[in-house]
């Protein structure tokens, strides 16, 4: 720690760090119109200027200058000020600027002919950031318009007087104006350091320097993937949010969680009234920090109002009309009760969702335990998330593992990382592994190395064989096997082998297999490094695919065992598990899982089909889109005696629904979520209900009380608020004790491990399926989870679902897409025997020859009707592939 003096004030701060957080950090206000906190300094603005005794030349930029001892710094003399205004009257002399300068500004209305200068058009008050500019807050706090700096008086305007570049406002989330723009570069250094992405660049030169996208052309031609970085660095108006531009000057901000994927992104919603209006960032969560993705910044507002549910509905004579809260109460408990009395508590199921909060699911397993006393409780991806969570318990000896994904970008030197597309199924985990990668993130440490194993080629494949790392591209459905080879390979050495049995594992587990893929080698050299290097941190990072339960389990073994022979008894400190969804692990902490003698969600499918499960209670879940074998879902549903389903919008589940009760959006709900890195973290509702909705929460507890007084039993749902049933978590569900005494700033830095993880471990044992030649015409049908295409608008069948399109169609390889005859744009049919799709392809080097891949939210989960229900096989379904 250095001693310094900043206007005479004494302060403490690190040595060498950047002068100008320190100042900032202690409330001492000084302009950086281009420093980014954090990244290297770029002196482009020099409006940071500061004065620094003993300094040559006096005057100093605050970004450059690093802290010292015994410093003496002066951020407010009148030779500062003078030399930030002519700094600053420079860069609004190109800049749309009168209103920045003009002390009658509050008394004009943005309808009014500026009366100071008759060549005037775009300005402050015809401005969408107006009063939430950093550019216009440096303006009034450095005096402009009182001491009258303007470098061109005498000489011809410049801006005003100068054809200014069009904007670009071509797609629905970003605009672009590069007439705002001051070429400050925050934009250009965001999307390159910290996100990796390199959209954005510096086009042109001398006076002709502009921002460019791309190669100059529309932001949406780019390869920008819209996580907004740009638009929170931005000084100005040149990168503006696009929904609700002109209503973002906010009332206040709360702070929630995104719920778009297991991370768990914290964010900050600006809101005005009961409607929110912009998203950024929140770093309650010091994983996700200061970024989002573009599901986290913009899906807020997918849907219109009138495309959520607003009303409750009862299904009369085969239609669903709305109906008072309490008449669709009455009929469900009625027609509930009516199929418990008479087929028994087994003829009962219901199923919560990794979309609610841990407090709804709370609620969902009392409702089928306490009340109902059933114990068939699960949801759509129940079975696939039971699986590989059960394969790390019995790998690791608990499948609340203590690794933290914070760990990652801080000290991993080896990163193994099994998924489909991580980049697009969990954004932002990606992004830290990019950062553990990248050697410019990475100054002062050896930066990791990557090794991915995809059958589709992602984002995250780029940052492996640039870096010194390998992507192992296997056959699809065969990540498992190539993994399980990657295990057999490390186990041949007799260092590897000789730890492993002194940690207590059998070898006689690990799957012997040869494969032939392209770097396999490499990899089992990088591995057998990280296994010599005992003191360093490796990461095995495994996001299972949402459709296939047994390649779940057996990528999760075959990763497990890789973690066991590189860190024995440590392994579990070094094990990843991304669940699919967002909240995955609350559901399951809260106990949505099959009670003993209990069926699983597919158990419950069949049971409907066979006419022995009667009702279902459907709470957030939508499994005619979620799970594989539409066709045979949907039979079920239908047969159905009662299907009561509480949901936030007119799902395919819900149109079969003989009750449907209104549940808010998810940023209207309060209570708790548990990510995948089991930290539990806070929802506070940042928008208020529509009409006659209301949380699942209060539903669930009124339906309580209604069928406890029905059925005779002797339980209470007395909760008044969320928190209520938050206090009762923490005293009844393992691992949540603490949370009792953290209140508000504690979520989402504490962690539900519970105690300290079994020293039992174990190597497992990983089961294939071979690959199987496919029939003339046929190709392998991948799907997954898909970055733009927003999930509620998806279960609606909304076309604006991916406001891009860039998601809706077939993913077609363009060899294969040759030898076809197909073009991107024309229409083909997917044919898996009587079920068949006609969808548009696209062609794309990203997936492998003999496959395709069409998202799983694509028009509502359709392609879930070309998939067969779970059968045992990791080897994906086969389906023709014709031009029509």
């Amino acid at each position: 720690m250095a001693k310094l003096t900043i206007d005479g004030r004494e302060i403490e701060a690190p040595d060498g760090a950047p002068l100008v957080e320190v100042i900032k950090e202690h409330g001492i206000y000084v302009s950086n119109l281009c420093y980014i906190d954090n990244l290297p300094p770029y002196a482009g603005c020099r409006t940071c200027l500061v004065e620094i005794e003993g300094a040559r030349g006096g005057l100093q930029l605050s970004c450059t200058s690093t802290v010292r001892d015994e410093m003496v710094v002066r951020t407010d003399t009148p030779e500062v000020k003078q030399a930030r205004q002519y700094v600053l009257s420079l860069i609004d002399a190109n800049h749309s600027d009168r209103c920045l300068t003009c002390h009658r500004r509050v008394k004009c209305m943005p309808g009014d002919v500026c009366l100071r200068d008759d060549v005037v058009t775009h300005r402050c008050l015809t401005c969408s950031k107006n009063y939430r500019c950093e550019l216009q807050t440096t303006n009034d706090l450095l005096d402009m318009g009182q001491d009258n700096v303007e470098p061109w008086e005498s000489e011809d305007r410049t801006y005003y007087q100068s054809e200014q570049p069009e904007p670009d406002r071509a797609n629905p989330f970003l605009e672009f104006d590069p007439q705002m723009c001051i070429i400050c570069t925050r934009c250009v250094r965001a999307c390159d350091d910290l996100r990796h992405t390199g959209a954005i660049t510096l086009a042109g030169r001398g006076f002709s320097t502009r921002i460019a996208f791309g190669t100059g052309g529309q932001i949406d031609e780019s390869n920008c993937d819209f996580c907004g970085s740009c638009i929170d660095v931005c000084p100005t108006a040149t990168l503006m949010e696009k929904p609700n531009k002109w209503l973002a000057r906010t009332e206040d901000w709360v702070s929630t969680v995104c719920t778009s994927c297991s991370v768990g992104c914290t964010i900050s919603v600006g809101r005005r009234g009961d409607k929110s209006v912009i998203v950024k960032p929140d770093t309650m969560n010091p994983f996700s920090d200061d970024q989002i993705c573009v599901r986290g910044r913009f899906h807020y507002d997918a849907l219109k109002p009138k495309e959520r549910l607003s009303q409750h509905l009862l299904r009369e004579s085969d239609q669903l009309v709305p109906a008072p809260l309490d008449h669709a109460l009455d009929r469900a408990v009625e027609r509930l009760s009516a199929v418990h009395e008479t087929h028994g508590a087994s003829s009962v199921a219901l199923l919560g969702s990794p979309f609610i909060t841990n407090e709804e699911n709370y609620l969902v397993r009392r409702l089928a335990h306490d009340v109902l006393d059933t114990p068939h409780l699960d949801f759509s991806a129940g079975p696939l998330n039971d699986a590989s969570a059960g394969a790390a318990a019995a790998a690791f000896g608990t499948e609340r593992l203590p690794a933290d994904l914070t760990d990652i970008p801080k000290n991993a030197k080896t990163i193994l990382v099994i998924a489909d597309d991580l980049e697009e199924s969990h954004n932002v985990a990606a992004l830290r592994i990019k950062d553990a990668v990248d050697p410019k993130k990475l100054p002062l440490r050896e930066p990791a190395r990557l090794i991915v194993v995809s059958a589709r080629r992602g984002e995250l494949c780029d940052f492996a064989e640039p870096y010194g790392g390998v992507w192992l591209q296997p056959e699809p459905g065969q990540e498992a096997t190539v993994v399980a080879a990657l295990a057999g390979a490390l186990i041949q050495d007799e260092g590897i082998a000789a730890a492993a049995k002194a940690a207590g594992l059998d070898e006689a587990g690990v799957l012997q297999v040869s494969v032939d893929v392209e770097g396999f080698d490499a990899a089992t050299g990088i591995l057998k490094e990280a296994a010599l290097e005992a003191d360093r941190h490796i990461a095995v990072v495994v996001a299972p695919n949402g459709t296939g339960v047994a390649a779940a389990a057996e990528t999760t073994k075959a990763a497990a065992n890789i973690a066991l022979l590189l860190r024995g008894k440590n392994a579990a400190r070094s094990f990843y598990l991304l669940p699919t969804e967002a909240n995955v692990n609350g559901a399951r902490d809260m106990g949505v899982m099959p009670a003993e003698g209990g069926l699983d969600f597919q158990g419950i499918i069949d049971g409907a089909n066979k006419g022995t499960i009667k009702a279902l209670v459907v709470v957030g879940d939508n499994p005619v889109m979620f799970a594989p074998g539409r066709a045979r879902i949907e039979e079920a549903l239908s047969k159905l005696e009662v299907l009561v389903v509480i949901d936030q919008v007119l799902t395919d589940t819900a149109k079969l629904a003989h009750v449907v009760l209104a549940d808010v959006p998810a940023l209207a709900k309060e209570g708790t979520v548990t990510n995948a890195d089991r930290r539990v973290q806070r929802k506070l509702a940042a928008e208020g209900a529509l009409a006659e909705a209301q949380p699942a929460w209060q539903t669930l507890r009124e339906l309580g009380k209604r069928l406890s007084a029905k059925l005779g039993v002797s339980e209470s749902f007395s909760y008044a608020e969320a928190s209520d049933i938050t206090e009762e978590i923490t005293s009844k569900v393992p691992g949540y004790e603490p949370f009792h005494f953290y209140g508000y700033l504690g979520w989402g830095k504490g962690r539900a491990v519970g105690e300290t993880p079994s020293e039992t471990i174990a190597l497992q044992p990983v089961s294939v399926s071979p690959t199987t030649t496919p029939g003339e015409g046929e190709v392998a049908l991948l799907t997954g989870r898909t970055l733009f295409t927003n999930l509620e608008a998806a279960s609606i069948h909304s076309p604006d679902a991916d406001k891009l399109h860039r998601e809706d169609g077939v993913l077609v390889n363009q060899y294969d897409a040759v030898e076809l005859g197909i073009s991107t744009g024309d229409q083909v049919v997917l044919r898996n025997g009587s079920s068949q799709l006609a969808i548009k392809a696209v062609l794309s080097n990203t997936v492998p020859r003999g496959a395709v891949f069409v998202s799983s939210y694509y028009d509502g989960g359709v392609v879930g009707s070309l998939l067969p229900a779970e059968n045992g096989s990791t080897v994906p379904a086969r389906v023709k592939l014709l031009k029509q």
